[in-house]
């Protein structure tokens, strides 16, 4: 493969690769020209694993997404299979360009999409624009003065992108926590991403991951609406990446666990966060509500009862199933996996 960029392309010649509505429109606004394709999959949450197609991965995905955020599955699958049809016709566009940021969420999609293209063989015409700031929030100016950026994508980055692909989708972390901890300048941001991915591990002694441990820290010093405490646990990412949804529902595992950690939320995210579903005020009302720590919360922060163990609560980190079954702690003081006793 050998990177070169075709001359004489025209807009109508390019296809774009962005993260996401707010994104798609601010590059609209902008005037930059080309099919605009979003990506929209929250890979942070959720099953990920090693599969041998798009297509096949987009079943798991769009069946576990429609399935945690109470969707129509035929509506969410149907989504999918139109992103992926999109991305399958690449070859009919002389220049691709992928258009993406610097937190986690996008830079799992960076991965999965350079690893497409990797599989497909694809590198001529092949254009990266990274962001370290947040697409959805650029005016027209700023955007335009991104597209100047573009650079070329190399072999290089391709080999890490399929890499680190396979590691993010591994069932075991160690590969993730291997890549994690070496640098990567061909892709500058992804370090921090996977770093902070591994935070989403639970810790060793109180089986909390970092957000889970953010909130109960927040509300251990005063209770807090849901709205504020989204706010004040997502703000102590440097790079933010959790959407409103997502925390929403690591705060259902918080509270409506057999040992509830927190209290005061009216009832599960889905039954009143979910657009035409929902009562009329339904997210207003999820949003106001007052949280506070339990005792049981408590104990956990102060290390006495692990919260894993205690609720038996499980989750996925690309392709790791971390499940009572499967006894998976990161040490994040330490920065490595930590084995069991």
């Amino acid at each position: 493969m050998t990177a070169k960029t075709p001359t004489g392309s025209s807009p109508t010649d390019t296809l774009i690769l962005t993260n996401g509505d707010s994104a798609v429109a601010r590059l609209e606004e902008a005037g930059v020209g080309g099919r605009i394709l979003p990506w929209r999959d929250v890979l942070h949450d959720g099953p990920v694993p090693a599969v041998d197609a798009l297509e096949s991965l987009s079943a798991i995905r769009s069946t576990f997404i429609a399935a945690d955020l109470g969707l129509a599955a035929e509506e969410v699958g149907a989504e999918f299979r139109s992103r992926d049809a999109g991305v399958r016709g690449h070859a009919a566009y002389a220049r691709v360009e992928i258009w993406l940021e610097h937190d986690l969420y996008d830079q799992l999609q960076l991965i999965q999409i350079l690893d497409f293209f990797h599989a497909e063989r694809r590198l001529e015409g092949l254009h990266l624009v990274q962001a370290d700031d947040y697409l959805g929030r650029q005016g027209p100016d700023a955007v335009r003065r991104l597209a100047a950026t573009a650079r070329p994508v190399t072999g290089a980055q391709l080999a890490l992108a399929a890499e680190a692909w396979a590691a993010f989708t591994a069932a075991t972390p160690h590969a993730l926590a291997d890549l994690a901890g070496r640098d990567a300048p061909d892709l500058p941001y992804l370090g921090p991403a996977l770093r902070r991915l591994l935070a989403e591990l639970p810790d060793p002694l109180r089986g909390l991951t970092l957000t889970e441990e953010r909130a109960l820290c927040c509300l251990a010093e005063a209770p807090a609406s849901t709205g504020e405490l989204f706010r004040r646990v997502t703000e102590q990412d440097e790079a933010q990446f959790l959407g409103d949804a997502s925390f929403f529902r690591r705060l259902d595992g918080l509270a409506f666990a057999d040992e509830p950690l927190i209290a005061g939320l009216p009832g599960p995210s889905q039954s009143y966060c979910n657009p035409g579903r929902a009562p009329q005020d339904g997210y207003a009302a999820f949003a106001r509500a007052r949280l506070r720590l339990t005792p049981a919360g408590r104990s956990v922060l102060e290390g006495r009862l692990d919260h894993r163990v205690v609720n038996r609560v499980d989750h996925w980190v690309g392709g790791v199933h971390v499940s009572p079954a499967a006894w998976i702690r990161y040490d994040r003081a330490a920065g490595h996996l930590v084995a069991p006793d």
